[in-house]
């Protein structure tokens, strides 16, 4: 494994490493993808973990469902790596790690900009209004009869929908857009990792709490939904996320509990 140094003035690797739980941070000028390499690195990455891949610049993002996640520079991209078996999460609620991760990352913009109206949309995209600002990918790979969660995420902090693609400047936004300054990264990027530690310990602990959190701030709620899971769609009322971290849809013929799929409408 490469080893860990002077992150080139984006990012702080001492301030990191002493201000959260990362034990390790695999950083790379660039890369296609941080889960990717994540995946690629696994075995030695959980010997120490968690652990942090960490990029100032990825090329080939990957979002849910074999979807791509645009970033440019300026952007926040990372991936954390922990062992499974670490995790205070019993099997049954890990599918809810998702939905902590979505939590954390608001949590942290939100004391960045306390008067910014971010909202989650089922299970883990950070939105202000309707134009997403966070898009994270959760994962779970198996290395050597270990199993890992790898969460991959980006935000956009300091680049700008303008040098983005016209079909994506249409729904996504950044804090630099709407704050017309830029921000120190590892402030952002410690500031999730903390409230990423407490959200899934939350799971344990408070789980009831971190799903009437979620709830609150869930955007889909009272609204129509089309939810595509492979090669069928639903479309109903939404009417929240169950104890499961399920998304709940009303039809006219049933209630519908959707563990998985991709929201592709709602109005």
């Amino acid at each position: 494994m490469a080893a860990s140094r002077n992150l080139h003035g984006t990012f702080d690797r001492d301030r990191i490493l002493s201000d959260s739980d990362i034990r390790h941070i695999e950083y790379h000028d660039t890369l296609p993808s941080t889960n990717t390499t994540a995946l690629e690195l696994l075995g030695p990455l959980l010997d120490n973990t968690p652990a942090l891949v960490l990029t100032s610049s990825q090329s080939a993002g990957r979002g849910r469902k074999g979807n791509l996640w645009w970033s440019s520079g300026g952007a926040l991209t990372f991936s954390w790596v922990v062992d499974a078996a670490h995790l205070p999460v019993t099997i049954e609620r890990r599918p809810m790690v998702s939905l902590a991760a979505g939590l954390a990352v608001r949590d942290a913009l939100l004391n960045l900009m306390p008067n910014c109206p971010f909202v989650l949309k089922w299970p883990n995209d950070v939105l202000i209004g309707d134009h997403k600002v966070c898009g994270i990918l959760v994962e779970q790979h198996s290395v050597d009869q270990r199993q890992a969660v790898i969460i991959g995420i980006g935000v956009n902090v300091n680049n700008s929908m303008r040098d983005a693609p016209s079909e994506i400047a249409q729904r996504a936004t950044s804090l630099f857009d709407l704050e017309g300054h830029t921000f120190d990264l590892s402030t952002v990027l410690i500031a999730i990792l903390q409230r990423l530690t407490y959200r899934i310990n939350q799971l344990t602990t408070q789980p009831r709490l971190a799903l009437a959190e979620t709830n609150r701030h869930n955007v889909l709620t009272g609204r129509i939904v089309t939810l595509q899971i492979g090669d069928s769609t639903i479309t109903g009322l939404c009417v929240g996320v169950d104890d499961d971290g399920q998304l709940v849809l009303q039809t006219e013929l049933q209630l519908h509990r959707c563990a998985s799929g991709i929201v592709v409408k709602w109005e």
